[in-house]
């Protein structure tokens, strides 16, 4: 396994070349926090490992190796950030530095676990795709709001940046991943006038740069025909479950906390974030919003 520093490097790296390809050396000095010259240092030490081109007058791109080992440490870094979430309940502002302590010591096997547990979750509470195991990416087309078109239907995918700060201006506006908005109208200084859940919400430049976003129809989930998660079902509201996802993973663990297909559930508290508190055969359960995207039900169903 390969350094702390040198998976924090080869993270950034591939984090950047989404929109800057090569990256330029004052662009991971800025992401990294230290100076030019320590980041060109360390440069050349990846690129005599293999897992760089880099040339100083243009910047660095990840080789095939450094990307194999980039997408590895993303995966454990978003599983924890869900993890955290999910299980722990805490808010998404706090996650990101949490994540960066454990995704350098966690092993294959715990790994793996995390992935059964949140029942194999395919984004990050901040929107980004989580790799599978064998490192593979589903990057979803999206673009900053700050150069998308003005009345195009848009769903915001992800934030760009994970700041505390801005997370929580981001939350506080209403704007999660998942939020359809509409753009009204763009200012000359960068601002933007948006349209979501039939309210106007005016965001900054730096907000308008950060909150991807793609056309509508294609960031919304399939459509179920049987029903929906249960991860949005409102609190108060019961259902019936049909489904318990398709994975054997997902389904064990369903099937192990008592919910099975034709069950009766309440849903006891569904916040915004985190998990969620169920009731099923009279017992309440925590349940992660990543296993409970996996359940179906048909809400509001009457017991036959």
């Amino acid at each position: 396994m390969e350094s702390e520093r040198t998976q924090e490097y080869l993270e950034a790296i591939y984090k950047r070349q989404r929109t800057e390809k090569p990256v330029a050396t004052s662009t991971l000095a800025e992401d990294l926090k230290v100076s030019p010259p320590a980041v060109t240092d360390m440069l050349r030490s990846l690129e005599s490992k293999g897992l760089i081109d880099y040339k100083a007058s243009k910047g660095a791109v990840l080789t095939e190796h450094g990307r194999e080992q980039a997408v590895a440490v993303i995966r454990r870094h978003r599983l924890w950030e869900r993890f955290l979430t999910d299980v722990l309940g805490m808010k998404w502002d706090k996650v990101h530095e949490e994540a960066c302590k454990l995704e350098h010591v966690t092993s294959p096997e715990i790994e793996e676990g995390l992935s059964q547990v949140l029942g194999n979750v395919d984004t990050c509470p901040h929107g980004h795709a989580i790799p599978d195991k064998s490192g593979n990416i589903k990057e979803k087309g999206m673009s900053p709001l700050s150069k998308c078109q003005t009345s195009q239907p848009l769903c915001i995918s992800a934030i760009d940046r994970e700041d505390p700060a801005l997370l929580r201006k981001i939350e506080k506006l209403g704007l999660r991943p998942g939020i359809p908005v509409t753009i009204i109208k763009k200012n000359r200084d960068g601002t933007i006038d948006l349209e979501a859940g039939g309210k106007n919400i005016p965001i900054n430049s730096e907000m308008a740069s950060v909150l991807l976003a793609g056309p509508a129809a294609e960031t919304k989930a399939p459509v179920n025909t049987e029903g929906i998660p249960l991860s949005k079902l409102a609190s108060g509201h019961s259902g019936i479950i049909r489904t318990c996802g398709s994975e054997r993973s997902s389904l064990g663990r369903c099937l192990s906390l008592g919910f099975t297909p034709g069950s009766m559930v309440k849903m006891m508290e569904n916040f915004s974030s985190g998990p969620v508190l169920v009731k099923v055969h009279d017992t309440e359960v925590a349940l992660g919003r990543g296993l409970a995207e996996k359940i179906i039900i048909s809400p509001n169903a009457k017991v036959c």
